[in-house]
């Protein structure tokens, strides 16, 4: 049977538009800022292989991941490279990022009804989660990071305790509260968890808010590349236009500012 030859060239301009505007606004971009973004942009190219997985599978990982996040940043700093345990750390949490974003928005997206309205309220919940995943666990790798560089391994576990335990609220907040008003209550404990650490991320913020409402537009971009072309090759062209994109936006950033 052909695959029908389709090419969604508005989606993939969107998307390279999208993430130009995203790379442009992560202003500090230390070595850990840029693992994490390309991680996250990897795992959402790749995410094709997420529908066919059962969502109470999902959500068993988004409560998991987060420890083998901090798995991979012992196994590194145990081998004693700081830096190389930051950066690790931090693109570990850059695809934890992007498979809590997916998961949650998702659950929450369908609970509302279809049309003009539920459509919309779709694009805020996903704009909303992404700011505060990107919030929560790019700050936290940030904090990662600059206490990797310093040995403080204590800090280390205790700031990945918290983000362990936030991925894991989802869950608490849904069960008491049901999907909506359990989705708002985990958003609240994701600013409240970065205040706490002391982490001042606008930046993370609102690159994470863009990267939520491009969910969809990649995700579309990804389903017709894939009734063209194999998966492998419709993940090489995801990959390469949102990483371009990131990255010029990172090269106008510096020009301009």
């Amino acid at each position: 049977m052909m695959k029908s030859k389709t090419f969604p060239e508005s989606e993939l301009i969107c998307s390279f538009l999208g993430y130009t505007m995203a790379g442009f606004f992560l202003v500090y971009t230390p070595l850990w800022a840029i693992a994490f973004a390309t991680a996250f942009v990897l795992s959402e190219a790749a995410g094709t292989w997420a529908k066919l997985v059962p969502f109470v599978w999902v959500g068993a990982w988004v409560g998991l991941l987060p420890l083998a996040w901090a798995g991979v940043i012992g196994l590194v700093t145990v081998l004693g490279a700081k830096t190389a345990g930051a950066v690790a750390g931090a693109m570990a949490a850059g695809a934890v990022a992007w498979f809590v974003l997916w998961a949650v928005a998702r659950h929450v997206a369908f609970a509302w009804p279809r049309g003009r309205l539920g459509a919309s309220i779709r694009v805020v919940m996903f704009a909303v989660t992404g700011a505060v995943t990107w919030f929560v666990f790019g700050a936290t790798a940030g904090r990662v990071a600059v206490s990797l560089t310093k040995g403080d391994v204590m800090n280390v576990v205790m700031v990945v305790a918290w983000a362990w335990a936030w991925a894991w609220g989802w869950f608490v907040c849904e069960a008491v509260a049901g999907v909506v008003v359990g989705g708002l209550a985990w958003v609240a404990a994701g600013v409240a968890f970065a205040i706490l650490t002391g982490s001042a991320g606008w930046a993370w913020a609102l690159t994470g808010a863009i990267a939520g409402m491009l969910s969809a537009v990649v995700s579309k971009a990804r389903k017709e590349l894939i009734q063209s072309l194999s998966t492998w090759n419709a993940f090489l062209i995801m990959a390469a236009t949102t990483l371009l994109g990131l990255g010029f936006g990172r090269l106008l950033n510096a020009v301009f500012l």
